[in-house]
């Protein structure tokens, strides 16, 4: 396989999670109990289709979607699930979606055992090949994540971390102008955070947030096409400043974040608008 083409016939999954809300009671709401599905037997909500379905993990919902090979087909599948969600299970338990990257619940409503269980699979560190390690000095302090899964044709695991290395670029970095939320790289979502899949990798730096708007939904699939077109072609020798990158996004640094972006020539939403 030649340089120009490590990465082809792409395709993008994904499988955020949302966090419930009572406006009437001014509080988020646990999942636990309410919803049904888990990771292992999740609960498909298209008879045909069971990549649309939905499950609880912890106190967020999560859901999954069938892998898109173009935008158009990205933002239908997300926004397929987004209105069943909302209408179909929200709507009668009074509830409204929350789409923030992380959220304090109170502490009285974590008292379940579903609720009480966090962690999940391990998950590596891209530029150190270490595993990404998790505190929670915050019982209450819970978080959402947009992870963004990335299929390709004969997957090899180095064209993989180059990929996770990219993303960090063209999504990580600019993620840091882009999500309001500081809290939830205390957990989750540092720099480089990937798992190698059986069909190419999923990049997990990114937080729920990204699942609010069309328009970020837009920029999370555009900006994952920049970063494969970045490995296709040859420019991975071109990261001179891996350390910045992941100060940056490590530490939610938007200084480091402006000088990265103009160095790499990143356009970017503007994001006092989104």
């Amino acid at each position: 396989m030649s340089e120009k083409n490590k990465i082809v016939n792409s395709v993008l999954g994904t499988d955020p999670e949302l966090f419930l809300y009572s406006e009437l009671e001014a509080k988020f709401v646990p999942v636990c109990g309410l919803v049904g599905g888990t990771k292992e037997v999740p609960l498909p909500v298209v008879k045909d289709n069971p990549m649309f379905a939905v499950q609880e993990d912890n106190v967020a919902l999560e859901f999954t979607i069938p892998p898109a090979s173009n935008l158009n087909d990205w933002l239908s599948n997300i926004n397929f699930m987004k209105n069943y969600i909302s209408n179909n299970i929200l709507n009668p338990l009074k509830l409204v979606p929350n789409y923030s990257s992380s959220a304090r619940f109170k502490e009285e409503d974590l008292q379940s055992k579903a609720a009480q269980h966090m962690g999940c699979s391990t998950s590596y560190n891209a530029w150190t090949f270490t595993e990404s390690m998790v505190e929670r000095d915050d019982v209450t302090l819970r978080t959402t994540g947009m992870h963004i899964h990335v299929g390709y044709e004969n997957p090899h695991p180095d064209y993989s971390i180059e990929l996770v290395r990219a993303m960090d670029i063209f999504l990580g970095v600019p993620s840091i102008l882009l999500d309001p939320d500081i809290e939830r790289r205390k957990m989750y979502g540092k720099a480089g955070d990937y798992r190698i899949k059986n069909y190419g990798v999923e990049y997990r730096s990114l937080g729920g947030f990204f699942l609010s708007s069309d328009e970020l939904l837009k920029w999370c699939y555009e900006s994952t096409m920049k970063a494969i077109e970045f490995v296709n072609s040859g420019s991975m020798e071109n990261i001179t400043d891996p350390d910045r990158i992941q100060e940056c996004i490590n530490t939610c640094n938007k200084d480091l974040a402006n000088e990265i972006i103009e160095d790499y020539r990143i356009e970017i939403l503007n994001y006092e608008t989104v």
